[in-house]
């Protein structure tokens, strides 16, 4: 505490004089008070040179009148003079040595605000750099993870899918991470490189200098051609892209990867507690280590793991998770445990019915765009050559079941026969009034009474195909290889349909595409051949009206046969 001087030349005792000139008064006795009328009277005053106690806090006026240099109460800036005995009146003074105080503020604020960091705030001190956090990702029910930065949607665990993802919303990402020969940790999921890029081998076996200027990942065979080469990205660029921006399900990978990825974390990033949950397969060792850093651990199991195996490292795990392919009664067990489930990998909506139903609160998706977002895509990007959200194959993360491009504008599967993809992205906009334009075109004609088609009006985005007991019911609008057209309907658990309407066409050409056009309103359904007649069936229903349809192959069962689909539109 400081006491302010005051007094002095700048304040003296005056009274109005004849004709009311002003005249000074010597010897005037001054006393102090806190406020211009009432209040009370300070008498804690120091004498300026000595600082001895002031009897009574009563000041006398020198030989002119000024009041004499006197020191305040401790931390007063301003007081009252009053030589009227108390009655008043009052003149407010103020403490004559301000001007030194504030130059010294001036000037430490000046060093204070110049400093790095006056405050000594670490970055993970700030909660608004960590929103989304792990407390608030979790707090939402059910809460989506990107599974490999939407793998099934952008060329996995390359900075393409995180940022991608991340730019489309997603709040939490998973992220895998692998070491190099020289122990430089990547981002990349499988022990060698056969399946996501140009070469083969373990990834261990490469330095990363070797790795960047070589390696890269190659998405075309799931996503489409027209997808680029990805380089693997260094954890590090990952971070830089990531941390604080999204909550991070970050997972070693192999063995020898976890102790770096443990210290850089713990070195670099000490706020990761907040953002950052470590992943790891519950028989991984180290999870109480984990547990007692601070961290969130998620611990996954496989789909035979056995109550006495969980036990075992409970109270190390915040939260489980579980496969899609566990059955409902045990993933119900899992979660009767008491701590969040979080299931993996979750492509379809139908997917996260069965699992909320269960009481799953956590979904790793790998269509997260899809899955996140209510798309009702109008036309095509066949010719970019590149897959849409939600344009899905029978078979998850298969090349295989994967639609392919001709280059021309064309799309088309390399199964045959009862092969299908769903077309989830062009989800129509309405349920029961609503237009579906295609071309379709088969370079070899198929046998007269074999067919490919579109099935159409599914409640659900559960898989279909042709002659399978399929999950929900529809409709099913096809084209025979001498050219009729017919429509079914497919009940749910049923494994051949009903043919509603048939009607005969001109005979297609190979090579050639027909265009066709499904309409849906509320009372009917049509399916119009346009390319050649037009020709126009329509059929009287009501049973089916949902928004979700599949291009099918059908029967055809030659792969020189097999359709190839063209210029969607969608409303």
């Amino acid at each position: 505490m400081a006491r302010h001087l005051f007094g002095g030349v700048a304040d003296y005792v005056i009274t109005a004089g004849d004709d009311n000139v002003a005249t000074l008064q010597p010897g005037a006795s001054v006393t102090c008070w806190n406020a211009i009328s009432g209040g009370s009277q300070h008498t804690d005053l120091l004498t300026a040179g000595d600082s001895t106690p002031i009897e009574g806090g009563i000041l006398t006026a020198d030989v002119v009148g000024a009041v004499p240099e006197f020191l305040g109460p401790d931390t007063v800036a301003e007081l009252y003079f009053d030589a009227n005995g108390g009655s008043g009146p009052r003149r407010r003074a103020v403490a004559t040595d301000l001007g030194s105080d504030i130059s010294g503020t001036r000037t430490d604020l000046d060093t204070h605000t110049g400093a790095a960091n006056p405050h000594g705030t670490q970055l993970f001190d700030l909660d608004d750099i960590y929103d989304p956090s792990i407390a608030n990702l979790i707090a939402t029910t059910p809460f989506a993870i990107a599974h490999r930065g939407s793998g099934g949607e952008f060329a996995e665990h390359t900075l393409a899918a995180y940022k991608s993802v991340l730019a489309a919303g997603a709040k939490a990402i998973e992220v895998s991470v692998r070491l190099t020969a020289d122990g430089v940790p990547v981002c990349f999921h499988d022990t060698t490189l056969d399946r996501m890029t140009d070469h083969t081998g373990p990834i261990s076996d490469w330095t990363y200098a070797a790795l960047r200027e070589q390696v890269r990942v190659t998405p075309q065979g799931l996503l489409g051609a027209g997808w680029a080469n990805q380089p693997i990205p260094t954890l590090a660029e990952v971070l830089d892209a990531l941390y604080g921006r999204a909550v991070i399900f970050l997972e070693a990978k192999s063995n020898e990867a976890i102790v770096p990825l443990r210290d850089l974390m713990l070195d670099r990033y000490p706020g990761y507690a907040r953002s950052v949950v470590w992943k790891a397969h519950y028989g991984q060792g180290g999870l109480a280590t984990r547990a007692a850093e601070g961290w969130t651990v998620w611990a996954y199991m496989d789909a035979g793991t056995t109550d006495a195996q969980l036990d075992a490292v409970d109270a190390s795990v915040d939260m489980w998770g579980v496969p899609y392919g566990m059955t409902d009664e045990r993933i119900s067990e899992v979660i009767a445990r008491g701590k969040p489930v979080i299931c993996w990998e979750v492509h379809r909506h139908a997917e996260i019915t069965r699992l909320t139903g269960l009481g799953v609160t956590g979904l790793m998706e790998a269509q997260w765009v899809y899955l996140n977002q209510d798309l009702t895509l109008a036309k095509d990007l066949f010719d970019a050559r590149v897959s849409q959200p939600g344009t899905l194959g029978i078979a998850n993360y298969s090349e295989d079941y994967a639609p392919k491009y001709d280059g021309a504008g064309g799309m088309y599967l390399d199964k045959v026969p009862n092969d299908s993809i769903l077309m989830g992205g062009h989800r129509t906009p309405a349920a029961d009034g609503y237009v579906i334009g295609f071309s379709m075109k088969w370079d070899v004609l198929p046998a007269s009474n074999q067919h490919s088609g579109a099935a159409f009006g599914k409640l659900s985005d559960d898989k279909y195909q042709f002659s399978m007991e399929n999950a929900s019911g529809g409709y099913h609008a096809l084209v025979r290889g001498n050219g009729d057209i017919q429509i079914y309907t497919h009940t749910a658990g049923v494994t051949s349909g009903t043919q509603l309407g048939t009607l005969a066409t001109a005979a297609p050409v190979a090579g050639v595409y027909m265009t066709f056009e499904i309409e849906v309103t509320a009372s009917q359904v049509i399916f119009r051949r346009t390319d050649v007649g037009p020709y126009e069936l329509a059929v009287s229903n009501v049973a089916y009206r949902g928004r979700y349809w599949h291009f099918t192959v059908g029967s055809v069962n030659t792969l020189a046969s097999k359709p190839t689909w063209s210029n969607i539109s969608v409303t």
